[in-house]
């Protein structure tokens, strides 16, 4: 009998810490935003990362009517901001909105991080997701990757090309790799930067995303020789990729997404995650990406855990294809 009386009210009081646990969680939810959000960004202004920062920044302020903040962090490939966001707080006050690059390549292309992709960031969902575009100054005559290749091949290591993120420096490696070509590596804080000095021809070959850099090539100041999609781009179809011009593989992408501080309360992450997909999905913001050629992808936590792991072994088969050491 008193066996049976210490079972009962052990399942009792286990019943009612969850509940507790529960109701807090919500009682949580339901006071939040309990103040201003600050939104983390890891490159410069101007770039396809930012400007999906501030859409959310505006949405966030538009449908709670908190204070929202885009603060810039550029430098390090992104380990500087992944650094603040995953020594903040996990309360929901503190987004960090990125690329790939944090998250998924900087883990094969660093030896050592300040930080853990995986164990201090919660996922909350995926932006929007585009193919990279090599761009090369309108001094070079190359008008396609056939062409690039040979002139490359005529100078080696006199032509120089940037990168804002390591995502964007392995797809320079990658092209070396395939073609043999000596080209050197030129590192920027972020794609603006690097795009600025490629247009003012202090570089002669980049890697960019559609939103960066196709204005650029719209307004003449650069060139575009191919996406790295498998297929030609949707938005862009007038380009050919990188693949149909002799490169076999060269496929990668850029994707930009959603975290917070790991330990973020369910109930939060929850509420956020729908606000997120709420704002993203709206057709004015998808269209407005599409004309900048960034296609629209929101998903659940889990899925972008899951995209985030597939990046992480496909940017380590690359350097190790390549050749290429972690630094």
């Amino acid at each position: 009998m008193t066996i049976a009386i210490t079972r009962r009210r052990a399942l009792a009081a286990t019943a009612a810490a969850a509940w507790a646990s529960t109701a807090a969680s919500r009682a949580s939810a339901q006071a939040y935003p309990n103040g201003p959000i600050r939104i983390v960004v890891p490159f410069a202004a101007g770039s396809a990362t930012d400007t999906g920062a501030r859409h959310i920044s505006e949405g966030l302020n538009r449908l709670w009517g908190v204070p929202t903040v885009v603060d810039n962090k550029a430098g390090g490939n992104g380990a500087i901001a992944a650094e603040i966001v995953a020594r903040a707080k996990p309360d929901g006050q503190t987004l960090f909105v990125t690329s790939n690059t944090a998250v998924a390549s900087n883990v094969a292309m660093m030896k050592s991080l300040s930080y853990d992709p995986l164990k201090d960031f919660e996922p909350l969902t995926a932006i929007g997701s585009a193919p990279t575009f090599l761009m090369v100054h309108p001094s070079l005559p190359a008008k396609n990757v056939k062409e690039l290749v040979a002139i490359a091949r005529q100078q080696p290591g006199k032509l120089n090309f940037a990168s804002g993120s390591a995502s964007t420096r392995i797809a320079g490696e990658m092209l070396k790799w395939k073609t043999g070509i000596d080209i050197v590596h030129v590192p920027y804080k972020s794609t603006p930067l690097g795009l600025q000095d490629l247009v003012a021809g202090h570089v002669q070959i980049m890697f960019t995303d559609p939103v960066t850099g196709l204005p650029q090539v719209k307004a003449g100041a650069v060139r575009c020789l191919g996406t790295s999609s498998r297929e030609r781009y949707a938005l862009a179809p007038d380009i050919p990729t990188m693949i149909e011009q002799g490169l076999d593989g060269f496929e990668l992408g850029s994707w930009t997404a959603v975290f917070a501080p790991a330990g973020l309360p369910p109930a939060i992450r929850d509420k956020l995650h729908a606000a997120l997909v709420q704002i993203i999905s709206d057709p004015a913001y998808v269209k407005r990406q599409a004309e900048s050629g960034s296609l629209i992808q929101p998903g659940s936590p889990d899925a972008l855990r899951r995209l985030q792991l597939a990046e992480i072994e496909i940017y380590r088969d690359i350097m190790k294809a390549a050749g290429i050491e972690p630094e």
